[in-house]
């Protein structure tokens, strides 16, 4: 093997995609020796190249070196303060606010209006739990939208923008389409989080069918960008319907494609459709773009959500967070109700008013709760840990075989403490289970381990060495009971943004049986 036909190789694999593991270097030379061998040997010649190497569990993967969105300290501590005390930014409020007045001829504070906006909010909760869609082709349902879903999505997507950047998958220029818009809160939150952060630039496309839906973004998305200095560049919003998009209606090499509670209302569509809808608008990806999907999460859609990743992942791209494989296997998601949950947003002005009338309660809403994926073209994953081999842990689908037993399991956390504060019990999963399964701190359970999960990221690895297995028979589940003497170890993740998880070592011992 010369140095030539290596560097033939390489640039041959990236012609056909933009990351890649040495396995297919390795087929491609016909290479005999290991991994390890010509990760060494090829290591000096990739700076040339422009080229990165990483491990990733027993292979390696190979990418271009390319500039990554930072963010300074200043800026992150900006909006770590913002998350630790939420709420809808004024001049996102007045521009509401303006809004509702624009189009209604009357103070957003009128009690006529407030009146119409709450009767709106009602019927299309009513609406959405009795047929899970909701129409907005008049002017009332999208101030009821703005009213009470907006405040909260769009905190929600800041979230999700400040998981992408910090796991090194934003790029200093963002070009990010929101597909199924409505009046722009995704836009919004990406206005908004850029503004703060203080460096970073967006173009922003959007597609939305809604004509009330258009009206309201055209008249605060652009007012947003222009207030906020145009660090992120608003084009006009294309009119259609999703499903039904022609290639050359969207723009292409899209960083951020977004798809936020939009594919759990198209009805008509069942899992495998939706899949290829998102698969087929994903040639619009650059090659290291990623696709957000989010949707709420209750029951239903939070599965749904799950199975749809599933399903596009089926058809070749990657999951690439928050789900970890570290078996190597792929899920079966058909019971897999996992979702984020994050501070509450403190009620914005708007909700005050209507809160002030007959059973307010209904009409705020500030809790963040919502079941996300983000999937891409390339193969790496969030979370590059795989299981060893020869490591002593017990896969969650061979749980039937040692109930009531002590083992070793490693997976990742996927949910926040979903018990209370006496009975700790959170979603845990290693790609493998046929039942759910939770770990669970017992009331009685006193010292560390009772705390040990807390404050962990969501999709965090964690080995477990010494768990007790229960079957939940009301449940048709298992908990793995965490005891004094249980061992609790998150795998850690090297510093950097978008750094994968170290591979490390299983301490290989076995559990007493």
């Amino acid at each position: 093997m010369t140095e030539q036909d290596t560097a033939a190789a390489l640039k041959h694999l990236l012609g056909t995609k933009p990351t890649f593991r040495l396995s297919e270097l390795q087929k491609d030379l016909g290479y005999g020796q290991s991994l390890e061998r010509l990760a060494g040997e090829i290591r000096p010649h990739l700076d040339g190249l422009g080229l990165t190497i990483r491990s990733a569990g027993d292979d390696y993967v190979i990418g271009r070196t390319e500039e990554r969105f930072a963010v300074d300290e200043a800026g992150r501590e900006r909006e770590i303060a913002f998350f630790r005390n939420p709420e809808v930014p004024d001049y996102i409020q007045r521009l509401i606010e303006g809004y509702i007045g624009k189009k209604t001829g009357k103070s957003a504070d009128d009690p006529v209006v407030l009146d119409r906006i709450a009767n709106a909010i009602l019927a299309q909760k009513s609406r959405y739990w009795k047929e899970q869609q909701v129409s907005y082709r008049k002017a009332y349902p999208v101030l009821g939208y703005l009213a009470y879903h907006a405040p909260v999505y769009l905190v929600q997507f800041e979230h999700i923008l400040w998981q992408v950047i910090g796991q090194g998958l934003a790029k200093p220029h963002m070009r990010i389409l929101d597909l199924g818009t409505g009046p722009g809160v995704v836009p919004l939150a990406v206005i908004d989080l850029f503004s703060r952060v203080g460096n970073g630039s967006a173009e922003v496309y959007a597609v939305e069918r809604s004509d009330e839906h258009l009206e309201a973004y055209n008249a605060l998305v652009p007012a947003a960008a222009e207030a906020k200095g145009n660090a992120v560049q608003v084009h006009r919003p294309i009119r259609g319907d999703i499903g039904t998009l022609a290639a050359g209606d969207l723009p292409d090499r899209i960083d951020l494609m977004v798809f936020s509670n939009v594919l759990n209302e198209l009805r008509h569509l069942d899992i495998d459709r939706r899949a290829d809808l998102v698969v087929g608008l994903a040639d619009h990806l650059a090659p290291d773009g990623t696709i957000v999907v989010v949707e709420p999460a209750d029951l239903a859609n939070a599965i749904a959500m799950r199975r749809t990743a599933r399903a596009i992942a089926d058809r070749g791209l990657t999951i690439h967070s928050p789900c970890s494989f570290v078996w190597c296997t792929a899920c079966n998601p058909a019971r897999c109700w996992t979702f984020e949950q994050k501070g509450d947003i403190r009620p914005t002005r708007l909700m005050g008013r209507l809160a002030g009338g007959k059973d307010g309660y209904r009409f705020v809403n500030v809790d963040i709760k919502y079941s996300s994926a983000l999937l891409r073209k390339a193969p790496e994953t969030q979370h590059a840990y795989r299981v060893p081999a020869g490591a002593k842990f017990v896969r969650f689908s061979h749980l039937h075989r040692h109930r009531d037993r002590k083992i070793n399991v490693v997976a990742a956390l996927m949910s926040g403490n979903l018990g209370d504060k006496r009975t700790k019990v959170y979603k845990v999963c290693d790609g493998t289970p046929a039942e759910p399964t939770y770990a669970v701190a017992p009331a009685t359970l006193r010292g560390t381990n009772r705390d040990a999960l807390e404050g962990l990221a969501y999709g965090a690895i964690v080995q477990f060495y010494g768990v007790l297995v229960r079957f939940n028979r009301d449940h048709d589940a298992y908990n793995l009971v965490i005891l004094p003497g249980t061992r609790i170890e998150p795998v850690e993740r090297p510093t950097g943004a978008g750094a994968g998880t170290k591979t490390g070592q299983a301490h290989g011992e076995s559990a007493s049986h």
